[in-house]
């Protein structure tokens, strides 16, 4: 059966520059059937706020549908989305339809936000316990809008534990950071490469398929 998440609103795809990822994936014998792109936030939850005003609940929309149209056009995969519009997606419904699409990857999409504004650069997670305080406080903060209870979330820790994809999920991370570091490298005289890291962000917990969270920059 298959969920209400909305396929293939209409956007432009970001410019390309090669044409041949089909034919890449079909030398290696791969077939990506679908990818379910989260769009971070919504609704009632705009995420953070840029000094010029940009929403990263708009932001994060906005690059979703860009990267969808993409992976349409050069892969010719199917893309489902979490949202397709302004409104909020409880954490763990957005695992749930990835799971109900039996996607083959799971990409939410967040902007970054820090008080020091010489801060930049991308950064992209998978599921796993964190390893610093900035990655605690981290996980606090998208996972605020929870409505899962202590006693909720601690089963929901046993899972990290024992989740599968976490090998294929670290992969798909640390590919996608080198692709954002590559891009952020090109448009700053200074750019920092945040690097792959581990955190237990509910939207990651419980997808049956490798999944990740990326933050591609800091709209502060």
């Amino acid at each position: 059966e298959r969920s209400s998440a909305t396929v293939r609103p209409r956007s432009m795809p970001a410019a390309s520059n090669t044409g041949g990822d089909k034919e890449k994936t079909r030398a290696l014998g791969l077939k990506l059937a679908r990818v379910v792109i989260d769009a971070g936030h919504g609704g009632n939850d705009e995420g953070s706020r840029g000094p010029g005003g940009l929403v990263e609940k708009e932001l994060t929309l906005d690059v979703a549908q860009r990267l969808g149209a993409l992976i349409e056009q050069r892969l010719g995969a199917q893309v489902v989305y979490t949202r397709s519009s302004d409104v909020y997606v409880p954490l763990e419904e957005r695992t749930n339809i990835a799971n109900r699409e039996a996607a083959d990857l799971f990409i939410s999409i967040h902007a970054n936000s820090s008080t020091y504004r010489t801060i930049s650069g991308s950064e992209v997670w998978f599921l796993g316990f964190p390893a610093s305080k900035e990655a605690k406080d981290l996980a606090a903060l998208e996972n605020r809008y929870t409505d899962k209870s202590i006693y909720e979330l601690q089963d929901l820790m046993k899972k990290v534990a024992l989740a599968e994809k976490v090998t294929e999920s670290h992969e798909f991370a640390a590919r996608l950071q080198r692709e954002l570091f590559s891009a952020w490298n090109k448009m700053s005289e200074t750019p920092r490469n945040r690097g792959v890291k581990r955190n237990t962000f509910i939207v990651l917990i419980g997808a049956q398929m490798p999944s990740v969270l990326a933050e591609i920059g800091f709209i502060s």
